[in-house]
């Protein structure tokens, strides 16, 4: 099974104002072409392909797959909030790896990644330390793990899902004044 090193991959991709998620995912994929067989990377793949119920899982799409042999396959999420909306982006975030964490459970996968890529600095930064602030702002004791309530909107503060692992955010520096984030589940 080849190995994926999601952090040296997006420091290869080049980010400025005018990307969108959309492009982040195709440059993405063109480089996890280089590591492995084309034939075997899906962009936006649907879960009812892996025979998984859309009822049992936040969402039916897959970002990308990356199937291999045995079902060692591989899930990779991706976030990249250009455009404000802080606590409902992060609380996307959650959502992601939440469905990764599904995923997993569900056996047809033995690794799922989320990453998150911004030059917006109120995701890792600001004077708000209440809600989901402190698991994105590198507040030492802060762990992503629990239960997730709905920060804004109709249905605020009610909880949304639980994640079940415990995940720790650093923000790491990529050019451009972004920033990203990876958690392997």
């Amino acid at each position: 099974m080849n190995t994926l090193n999601l952090d040296a991959l997006l420091h290869e991709i080049s980010f400025d104002k005018n990307c969108l998620e959309a492009s982040f995912q195709f440059r993405l994929l063109m480089r996890l072409a280089k590591l492995f067989d084309e034939s075997s990377i899906f962009p936006e793949r649907n879960i009812a392909y892996y025979k998984l119920e859309k009822g049992d899982f936040p969402k039916e799409r897959i970002d990308i797959v990356i199937e291999q042999k045995n079902n060692r396959n591989m899930a990779i999420e991706l976030k990249m909030p250009m455009n404000g909306e802080v606590p409902e982006q992060m609380y996307k975030f959650c959502k992601d790896i939440h469905f990764l964490e599904k995923l997993r459970a569900a056996g047809m996968f033995c690794k799922c990644f989320f990453a998150a890529v911004t030059n917006d600095s109120r995701f890792w930064q600001g004077p708000k330390d209440d809600g989901l602030y402190p698991y994105f702002r590198g507040k030492p004791s802060a762990i992503l793990k629990g239960a997730i309530s709905k920060p804004t909107g109709k249905g605020k503060g009610q909880q949304g899902f639980i994640i079940t692992g415990s995940y720790p955010i650093c923000w790491k520096e990529l050019p451009n004044d972004f920033r990203y984030f990876v958690v392997e589940i």
